[in-house]
């Protein structure tokens, strides 16, 4: 939620415990490590130590070899001289002594090939001056003082003694050179240990000194992010505390962790008292047992509707407040939170009442009138009035042309409201778009005239079959009409053409004008988009209006150049069903059979043939539909129980159909009437249970041919403006007795003596509706009486439901009265005009 000035942000890491662990341990194991190794150096140097001390010991030793050998020749020396045997008693331990020495000496120069083979030679010589020894006291034991003397004189014992001096000489001075070797080795040890633990200490001091700035660095980072994690907590919660729109945000568990400050004042709770409480405590989600990122719409990580408009929060009091919920998803560690920003619209509520009630006072205060102006302008230019001065006619003509344009700016004007709050309301139903692309020409001749343009109508013979709100394709049709007038040169020509080829029905608008200008064509379908320069009237508004009313009949619209120069203006549509049938009307009165029973449908047939009448069957709703586009019918025998669509919708489509509304209608059902009470409103001759009694089936047909031969028929009209009330009498009072009523109290005494063949009603009345009149609007059959809207506002689906045909003063023009009624009551040529 903080501002990271363009920077993606990235989640922390958690520490790793190896590498912990690995920190940790190093200099311990690196002072084990030298304190192992400082302990194989001592052993080393104690046995460097040992070896130099034990080359002393033998030096000794082989020193000590001599002077055994000499206290020998001395104790020998002394008997001979003197013939004691005292002086033999060093003799023997002295010759002992000399052995041991020997076999010591042996063991320790084991390893050294030089000093054994000194040793040796030492050892030969020994034996040989010992054997010369005893050679010498056996002579002097033997032959007395001058045989030892003389074998004395003659110098060997005195020369081995000399050979053994040298080699015991050169013993000595191998044993100094190695004893002068071990002590510089072990001194030069002793100094490699001192340098290496000087290094250890060196290195145990670095990397305490690495530890320590490694220390000093992770504390003045934590500080760091702590000081950053201040910092943004408190830029977070500014921006929360200063933003008007309320923010919680939720933890996975759907539980509240914290509120800013306007969500405190909305909801008048304080933050510590809505902490760890689940959401369901201020909206509801959803009822059913899942988790809270089910509830929400959480899916993968994304949210599947991250804007939740008008919805209603709870006040701590109890009261709803309305608001527009924006979710938002927040990633840490532990899991997905949910960030939700909720805006009051309260003030936008009230302002959207204020604008409604503006719409509607702009709908009945302005399109009322005008369409009574319109409306009287154009009896006058007909001449109901009596013939006017030519140029009379043009100021008529000038005026009823501006008095049309206003009100089209009005429709516009609500239109792209009702675009805007999603109330653009179709009535799709299968029509031939041949008649509306009719009623478009028929409509635009007055403006073409006045521009001195010339309409062209090109539509084909075969019935073009789409779904549509047959009111608001006319309106594209005229919106497309007028432009192209607007964009034409004098004398030139509007083509309305239809086309229908691959299962789509196509409406094009050809003008002969300069172009739409290239800079102009990227926003051209734009709401209140004006071409620069363009001084012809309108809002800017028309082609907006076209394009969404195109849009929700599935089609598209489109613009291109013609090569002949010029523009086409077109929208294509969905053709509704493309199927010939073979169905060809007999000169009798043709009654069409919907029954998808093939027995029952045989059985009427025969029925309907058998009192004179053509027959023709069909087994579904949409056949039917199919057929009445195609061909002509005097009455109609329905079952209700159809096996794509009932029957009674069937028969409320037909109430509000063009060239069908008054078609005649005979229910043939295995229901009673009472068992459908939604059957009520519609205007039924007759309804008949199965099995069919064929005398009843004959009378209802009988009736049902007849019911539209009235030659005058009645019209109530209940209508609070008097002027819309004259006008609609002058339109029709030269075929049809129209009554009039201001108030429904009025209608009410009229409904006494008169029986109307059908009414025109408006909604708004000063004390109520004009719907509230239906109960009374039957015949004297019981049979509801064909009923028109005929008002300045527009008419829900459930209004309209309940009559015959609903038309809105300012885009049904009296024309369209007029025709609405013909259809209704199916007259005669020689009927309403």
């Amino acid at each position: 939620m903080s501002d990271m000035s363009g920077i993606e942000a990235m989640a922390p890491r958690r520490p790793s415990m190896w590498r912990f662990v690995l920190a940790t341990i190093s200099v311990p194991i690196l002072l084990i490590a030298m304190s192992l190794w400082l302990g194989s150096e001592y052993v080393v140097t104690e046995n460097m130590r040992l070896q130099a001390r034990a080359s002393f010991d033998r030096q000794a030793e082989a020193g000590s070899l001599i002077a055994h050998i000499a206290d020998a020749e001395s104790s020998q020396r002394g008997y001979v001289i003197t013939g004691d045997s005292a002086f033999l008693t060093d003799y023997g331990p002295a010759r002992n002594a000399v052995t041991r020495t020997f076999a010591k000496l042996q063991a320790d120069l084991a390893g050294q090939p030089e000093q054994a083979r000194l040793l040796g030679q030492l050892r030969d010589l020994a034996g040989q001056k010992f054997a010369e020894m005893d050679a010498v006291l056996a002579l002097r034991r033997a032959g007395g003082l001058d045989a030892a003397v003389a074998r004395i004189r003659e110098g060997k014992g005195k020369h081995l003694m000399d050979e053994m001096r040298s080699v015991s000489a050169a013993m000595l001075k191998v044993a100094a050179r190695q004893r002068d070797e071990s002590v510089n080795t072990y001194r030069a040890r002793v100094d490699a240990d001192r340098l290496g633990m000087w290094v250890g200490i060196a290195v145990v001091g670095g990397l305490l000194l690495a530890a320590a700035l490694l220390i000093w660095r992770q504390s003045n980072a934590r500080y760091r992010a702590r000081l950053a994690a201040y910092s943004v907590a408190e830029r977070n919660r500014s921006i929360l505390d200063s933003t008007i729109d309320a923010i919680a945000i939720l933890n996975p568990s759907g539980t509240i962790e914290t509120i800013n400050a306007a969500a405190s004042t909305m909801l008048g709770y304080r933050p510590e008292e809505l902490a760890r409480r689940d959401i369901s405590v201020l909206i509801k989600l959803l009822d059913r047992p899942v988790t809270f990122h089910e509830r929400v719409g959480l899916i993968d990580g994304k949210l599947a509707n991250p804007y939740l408009p008008d919805r209603r929060i709870l006040h701590r009091d109890g009261h709803e407040i309305p608001v527009d919920i924006a979710l938002g998803v927040m990633r840490l560690p532990d899991g997905d939170h949910i960030v939700a920003s909720v805006r009051d619209i309260s003030q936008r509520k009230r302002i959207e009442r204020m604008k409604d009630e503006l719409m509607s006072t702009v709908s009945h205060e302005l399109r009322t009138p005008l369409t009574s102006v319109v409306g009287a302008l154009g009896l006058l230019r007909a001449g109901s009035a009596g013939k006017i001065p030519a140029a009379a006619q043009r100021l008529v003509e000038i005026a009823e042309n501006n008095s049309r344009r206003l009100i089209r700016l009005i429709n516009d004007m609500l239109d792209i409201d009702r675009i805007q709050s999603g109330q653009l309301g179709l009535d799709r139903r299968p029509l031939d778009l041949r008649e509306v692309v009719q009623r478009a020409c028929e409509g635009s001749e007055g403006l073409a005239s006045s521009a001195g343009i010339r309409i062209a109508c090109d539509v084909p013979d075969t019935p073009v079959l789409v779904a549509g709100d047959a009111d608001r394709l006319l309106q594209v049709i005229a919106n497309l009409t007028s432009n192209a007038v607007r964009a034409s040169p004098p004398d030139g020509t509007v083509t309305i053409g239809l086309t229908q080829t691959d299962g789509k029905a196509q409406v094009a608008v050809d003008d002969e004008g300069a172009g739409v200008p290239t800079e102009f064509r990227d926003r051209i379908f734009g709401r209140f988009e004006r071409a620069e320069g363009e001084q012809s009237p309108g809002t800017g508004l028309g082609l907006a209006i076209s394009r969404e009313i195109i849009g929700r009949h599935d089609g598209t619209i489109r613009f291109e150049d013609r090569s002949g120069g010029g523009t086409r203006f077109a929208f294509v549509l969905d053709l509704w069903r493309e199927r010939q049938l073979d169905t060809k009307p007999a000169d009798d009165p043709q009654i069409l059979i919907v029954e998808d029973d093939a027995d029952m449908a045989d059985t009427l047939r025969q029925m309907v043939v058998a009192i004179g009448h053509g027959a023709h069957c069909v087994g579904t709703a949409a056949d039917a539909r199919a057929a009445l586009a195609t061909g002509t019918y005097s009455a109609l025998l329905l079952d209700l129980n159809l096996p794509d669509e009932s029957g009674l919708s069937v028969a409320r489509s037909l109430r509000t159909a063009n060239g069908h509304s008054s078609l005649p209608i005979v229910v043939v059902s295995g229901l009673t009437r009472e068992g459908a009470v939604e059957a009520t409103p519609l205007d039924f001759v007759d309804w008949l249970q199965k099995p069919v009694d064929p005398n009843r089936l004959a009378d209802a047909v009988r009736r049902a041919i007849g019911r539209s031969g009235a030659a005058q028929p009645v019209i109530l009209h209940l209508d609070d403006d008097e002027d819309i009330l004259d006008i609609v009498g002058s339109a029709l009072s030269p075929h049809a007795r129209v009554v009039k009523a201001t108030d429904l109290a009025g209608a009410r005494k009229l409904l006494e003596t008169e029986s109307p063949d059908a009414a025109i009603l408006d909604l708004h009345l000063g004390e109520g509706s004009g719907l509230e009149l239906l109960p009374m609007l039957t015949d004297k059959d019981g049979l509801a009486v064909p009923t028109i809207i005929f008002s300045a506002h527009d008419v829900d689906a459930a209004a309209a439901s309940q009559v015959s045909a609903v038309l809105v003063k300012s885009r049904g023009s009296l024309p369209d009265l007029k025709a609405t009624v013909r259809r209704i009551l199916d007259d005669s040529p020689e009927g309403v005009t």
